[in-house]
């Protein structure tokens, strides 16, 4: 399969055919060019393009290549400069992002959308090609529309939570917005990159309704319904008539999304936000299990989040508060820290949603089936459905789809100075206790032999689990960063040999992750980047997003 060469050199520049750093030289066949440090647009055309984008948007949303830090991954695996922008650009309605698009495909220069840019932990803002030219979508920061009547709501891309909420408050609606463990990012962004949050509708991806899209060429399209000009049911039923595509556009290349509706929740009578602490590592799987089985009867609403005990810490102190010596955590600091916090060697959250009546049926049930694992211990706070922020635990806000920055502190963890950073390992698997087991055996081994603590957990959400290893690091400590980049790069194969996929991955291993989805020759791979030259053949938009090049 020939590859175009990178966007940013020439477009009738020869093809390049190198296999990426990132992707096993067995997958020639899908490999892709690699995203060179420090390559740069030719500077004219580069120029030309910022040129044309300062008077589309205004000079003073326009940033050249030499002011972009602001979009460096702050999390990188060695120089962030390794991913450099050839520039940004900051529209702010769709219509400049249409003429934006345009002026991409005339003067061949790749774009890399971002929401809002928090995406931390898997590349931040920085785009996987060097070169390609930032869009920044966080002047699109509009609620557009909420209906209490049918709990929805439209948004830009530029929304965050924080956003969503306050408008909802603003309202005095009956609607809340799931969240996640941050409240800063893209309600859109965090959605297409299937993101999880913790009410009853936190498998974000599961809740959206209606996007409306600017194609790679600058064409606009909305999908389902709303590509009938005066349906109300655009944000409300997405088969719309023939093929459903708003799947196409989850961590996708195919087109940028300008306006996603979503499905709030309407404000619940009363809530109850649940722990359950387990104090022995052999009690895991019976705990998974009894979470599926739950989750599966309807007793719990949403997803689960479980953390252990070193994961919690790391969410709260940082790692000196305990131990400040050489090699990992040791087993019976582990002891001492959940001693201290009250917790347990695992702790998962959730939350259950109703009457009084309905809570009482829900925590009875789920006290009998956490009655069958020795040790087991339940907490519920309950409140009222209309509590405010300050009349809900801090720590139980997430029942209650109230946005919080409460454990942007982790990155400390290693590294109590500015340069703490993480990212995240995240292989999915069924919600079973063996198989969340053996996927936290492999990376905890694997992990520890490279000299950080294993920070694990996984959510789940009835039937799949996604299984969390954060690795915190010192960005400013390069060897650090390369053993992290390192044993990462070697727990992808590891865990795919064991059938556990990422369903998301940092810029440096996006190709890595896709070549392991290799069913019949990479045949999906392939379908879809007949797709990508068939609706971006100038390949434009985000070249390597999710292994996705231009053909």
């Amino acid at each position: 399969m020939a590859l175009r060469a990178p966007l940013g050199r020439a477009l009738d520049a020869p093809p390049r055919t190198e296999a990426t750093t990132d992707t096993p030289s067995g997958d020639a066949g899908i490999a892709a060019p690699a995203a060179a440090p420090g390559t740069l647009a030719p500077p004219a055309t580069l120029a030309a393009f910022l040129s044309r984008a300062a008077e589309i948007v205004g000079a003073e949303h326009v940033s050249p290549p030499d002011d972009v830090d602001d979009y460096l991954d702050a999390y990188a695996l060695g120089d962030p400069r390794a991913h450099l922008p050839g520039g940004a650009v900051r529209p702010a309605e769709v219509g400049e992002v249409q003429e934006l698009v345009r002026a991409a495909n005339e003067f061949g220069v790749a774009l890399w959308p971002v929401g809002r840019g928090k995406n931390l932990g898997y590349g931040g803002s920085a785009p996987r090609q060097s070169g390609t030219v930032v869009l920044d979508l966080g002047r699109m920061n509009r609620v557009l529309e909420v209906d209490d009547e049918t709990a929805y709501a439209i948004v830009e891309p530029g929304v965050s939570f924080f956003d969503l909420y306050e408008e909802l408050r603003s309202r005095e609606s009956r609607l809340w917005a799931s969240v996640p463990d941050l409240g800063w990012g893209s309600v859109v962004g965090n959605a297409l990159e299937r993101g999880y949050g913790y009410t009853a509708h936190g498998d974000h991806q599961q809740f959206i309704c209606g996007l409306e899209v600017v194609l790679p060429t600058g064409e606009l399209i909305r999908t389902g319904m709303g590509a009938m000009p005066n349906s109300e049911a655009w944000p409300l039923y997405r088969g719309g008539f023939g093929p459903g595509f708003e799947g196409l556009f989850l961590q996708s290349n195919l087109g940028i999304v300008t306006k996603m509706g979503i499905w709030l929740m309407p404000r619940p009578e009363r809530f109850a936000a649940c722990r359950v602490a387990i104090d022995r590592e052999s009690s895991l799987p019976a705990l998974v299990d009894a979470m599926r089985e739950l989750g599966l009867e309807g007793m719990i609403d949403g997803v689960v989040n479980a953390a252990n005990a070193v994961g919690v810490a790391a969410g709260s102190s940082s790692r000196e508060r305990w131990y400040d010596g050489d090699g990992v955590v040791p087993d019976e600091v582990v002891d001492t820290i959940a001693s201290d916090l009250g917790i347990g060697r695992w702790n998962v959250k959730f939350a259950v949603y109703g009457s009084d009546t309905m809570l009482d049926l829900k925590l009875t049930r789920i006290e009998e089936v956490l009655a069958g694992i020795p040790g087991a211990r339940l907490t519920a706070h309950r409140y009222d459905g209309t509590a405010s922020a300050a009349e809900v635990e801090p720590f139980d806000h997430f029942a209650a789809g109230i946005p919080g920055m409460l454990l942007a502190g982790g990155v400390r963890w290693r590294a109590d100075r500015p340069t703490g950073a993480h990212i995240g390992l995240c292989p999915v698997s069924p919600l079973t206790g063996r198989h969340v087991v053996e996927a936290g055996r492999i990376m905890r081994t694997h992990i520890e032999a490279a000299g950080f603590d294993y920070i694990g957990g996984w959510l789940g959400t009835g039937r799949h689990a996604v299984n969390v290893l954060m690795i915190f690091f010192d960005a400013a400590d390069a060897e650090e960063s390369e053993r992290v980049k390192r044993a990462f790069g070697e727990l992808v194969p590891l865990l795919a040999d064991a059938g556990f996929g990422e369903y998301r991955a940092h810029l440096d291993f996006m190709d890595a992750v896709a070549s392991r989805f290799d069913f019949n020759d990479s045949s999906l791979l392939h379908f879809t980047r007949t797709l990508k030259q068939a609706v971006d053949p100038r390949g434009i938009l985000a070249p390597g997003k999710q292994g996705v090049w231009p053909l």
